[in-house]
């Protein structure tokens, strides 16, 4: 196990942690958790391109510990009052539409799986930004600009993966 896989793992790990804290309110040390996950993921990418440590397994784990650690936050958010749940339905919708495309293409016998685009990593970092802004700020009330920023954002990624699916899905290309 190499690195970039440790990292990954720590995400999936102190997700539970981080559900716990914002559960009890405990939105300091929420925070804190949060920017070391998102910090990790930033340093697994490094260490996995720059130092040539990819695995097939970190290809799986990295994208998996980001959706558990976003889904996860997401819901704990909104459930605790302080995100949207227009907002979180956006994110939502957008991450199965893109898994139900997957699932489908997979079912076609296409398997390789696209490099993320810069509107996709964009919509990554607001969707981190925004919590980042909630749990920094507790005074509940928020500027929209991050929502609807990261609405905005997730919403235009989600419509760029569905087009390059459609097209590989036509043409049968590897995406």
């Amino acid at each position: 196990m190499n690195l970039p896989n440790l990292l990954s793992l720590f995400r999936l790990f102190v997700t539970a942690f981080f559900i716990l804290l914002v559960a009890y309110e405990r939105y300091t040390l929420a925070l804190v958790l949060f920017v070391m996950q998102a910090l990790s993921d930033l340093l697994d990418g490094f260490f996995a391109r720059r130092m040539g440590m990819k695995t097939s397994l970190g290809a799986h784990l990295d994208p998996a510990a980001d959706k558990v650690m976003l889904a996860s936050s997401y819901i704990v958010l909104c459930v605790q009052g302080i995100l949207p749940l227009w907002l979180v339905g956006t994110v939502f919708l957008r991450d199965l539409a893109i898994s139900v495309g997957f699932l489908i293409l997979w079912k076609r016998g296409l398997t390789a799986t696209p490099a993320p685009s810069l509107v996709s990593k964009m919509t990554t970092v607001f969707q981190m930004l925004t919590i980042v802004y909630v749990l920094a700020f507790d005074d509940r009330n928020f500027d929209l600009f991050f929502f609807y920023t990261t609405a905005l954002l997730t919403a235009v990624s989600g419509i760029q993966y569905f087009f390059v699916g459609w097209t590989a899905f036509f043409r049968k290309e590897v995406v």
